[in-house]
């Protein structure tokens, strides 16, 4: 019988350091679509001529490590946990109705983590498999407002991919995903009701490393640069932003998802770019209406503490981070 995908699951924990496997996840995603799963054993091809007409003679054992990606519904409290992987510091505020505030600004050393991948097998040798020494490289955030819910990205680069494990046992929230409806979104302070679809992509440098110590597996990750990119699709009730792609003029980009819970004084979600540059605006005229179709890139201020902020009310008092 063949192994069906509905069987899969997928959890996440935060290592206490770089590649100290974690033994359960935190939290469980449901998955939206087939995982990006690399493991790559690093094998090393033994090709040296030897009077043969083989070219390959022997295969040895290299250094262990993977990338995985996988898209997922902005549950609020799971899916939170993804900005400080990318951005590296979360600072968490104050409470509102049993409600936490954190702020995820950029830091120089996020966190690894533990990913528990299971596809659905009953393999004796262990069903379930984990990808440690997992460190967030890319992490995208995108809608569009006839569509259904909030999707988010996340993208790892891992040390090893673990022998199987027992299956973990899987809980999930009940804490309902964010909707593409729901934003406001503002540009510049001014609140606008244009706004179409928005894509939001943060990048970052990120290398495992792997020094000399007698090891298959990595022995370090270094997180660099970041880099925000993004894209607006916008009805055009104006030629507004236009004028500041043609005059290199910066402006504040705000999404906000209020927050619901009856009491609260905070939003569930606000990404803020304090300083972004419209980088390409062209007219869309394919519709009945003209859309302005608008590439962004954030630039560095002293308000953002970098390029981009990011505030999350979520019903966990501690960091996201550890």
């Amino acid at each position: 019988m063949a192994v069906p995908t509905w069987r899969s699951h997928w959890g996440l924990a935060v290592e206490s350091a770089f590649a100290s496997t974690a033994t359960t996840p935190v939290f469980w995603m449901p998955l939206k679509d087939n995982p990006e799963y690399d493991d790559d054993q690093g094998y090393i091809y033994d090709e040296g001529i030897r009077a043969v007409t083989s070219k390959l003679i022997n295969v040895y054992p290299g250094i262990h490590k993977g990338t995985y990606g996988a898209t997922f519904d902005y549950y609020p409290n799971e899916a939170a946990r993804f900005w400080p992987g990318i951005l590296g510091t979360d600072t968490v505020g104050s409470s509102s109705n049993g409600f936490w505030q954190h702020t995820f600004t950029q830091g120089a050393d996020p966190p690894s983590y533990t990913l528990f991948d299971y596809w659905g097998s009953t393999d004796a040798t262990g069903p379930e498999r984990q990808f440690t020494g997992s460190v967030m490289d890319s992490l995208n955030f995108r809608f569009e407002r006839g569509s259904n819910l909030i999707q988010v990205k996340p993208h790892w680069v891992t040390g090893a991919v673990s022998t199987g494990i027992t299956e973990t046992s899987k809980t999930y929230t009940t804490i309902h995903p964010l909707k593409a409806w729901a934003p406001t979104f503002s540009i510049g302070g001014s609140t606008k009701a244009t706004l179409l679809a928005f894509d939001l992509t943060i990048a970052r440098e990120t290398n495992i490393l792997f020094a000399g110590n007698n090891s298959q597996q990595a022995s370090a990750a270094e997180s660099g640069q970041i880099d925000v990119t993004g894209k607006l699709s916008l009805y055009a009730s104006t030629d507004g932003p236009y004028i500041d792609y043609r005059a290199n003029t910066s402006r504040e980009l705000r999404v906000r998802f209020p927050d619901g819970t009856a009491g609260s004084t905070y939003s569930l979600l606000d990404i803020l770019m304090t300083s972004a540059h419209f980088t390409k605006v062209t007219p869309d005229r394919s519709g009945p209406y003209l859309r302005w179709d608008a590439d962004f890139r954030a630039k560095y201020n002293t308000t953002d503490a970098g390029s981009i902020q990011v505030l999350a009310t979520v019903a966990t008092s501690s960091s996201l981070s550890t």
